[in-house]
């Protein structure tokens, strides 16, 4: 018998990834650029203004005030947030494609609303230009098989102006800042806990046979 859903799927597959990689054309320079400044400033893979950005978004993701720390304060009992999450792209393919898009896309987005890259916009901009990179993940992922494939197809064709890749950004950064930031020695002492934090991640705990 036909597998016709698994045929609908693969063209489907087919149709997204040709259609990222002809709307994404327009990225292609700047990301050349700012590839061949990786591993500048210190860092293993942000490239300098990547960096900016990142940054910016993370404080984002987990804010401090006067009672409670946030992924800036990790840096007091340990290394800055910024150079844990340069070591998780590191050597993970994936991420890099996601960030390296996702952190253009983002200041894209910015100087067509603001006029300035994203980690140069007001606090209270970034915060809302961040919601409605989340607003337009969370219409990506709702609904019915169909009407996801349409929406992102159609989200597909807004790429330059910054949200597709905002969107696709803006569910990993949130997990990897909450990572970070749950598994520093700063986290650990506000949260009163005594196992030993985890400032790698959570590498498997299985030793090796």
């Amino acid at each position: 018998m036909v597998d016709l859903k698994g045929i609908g799927i693969s063209c489907f597959r087919a149709v997204h990834d040709a259609c990222v990689s002809l709307a994404s054309r327009g990225m292609e320079k700047e990301l050349a650029r700012r590839n061949a400044l990786r591993g500048l400033g210190g860092l293993r893979w942000f490239a300098p203004e990547e960096a900016a950005t990142a940054g910016a978004l993370a404080r984002i993701m987990v804010p401090s005030d006067e009672e409670t720390p946030g992924i800036d304060d990790i840096d007091v009992l340990g290394p800055p947030a910024i150079e844990i999450l340069d070591r998780l792209l590191k050597a993970d393919a994936h991420k890099q494609y996601l960030y390296s898009r996702g952190l253009l896309s983002f200041d894209m987005w910015a100087m067509k609303a603001h006029g300035c890259k994203f980690a140069e916009m007001t606090a209270n901009d970034q915060v809302m230009l961040v919601s409605a990179a989340q607003k337009c993940a969370e219409e990506l992922l709702a609904g019915s098989a169909i009407g996801k494939a349409w929406r992102r197809l159609r989200s597909i064709a807004g790429i330059g102006s910054g949200r597709f890749f905002a969107a696709q950004l803006f569910r990993e950064i949130r997990r990897d800042c909450l990572q970070v930031f749950y598994t520093s020695r700063v986290s650990w002492v506000w949260l009163e806990y005594d196992g030993p934090p985890m400032d790698e991640g959570y590498p498997r705990l299985a030793p090796r046979r």
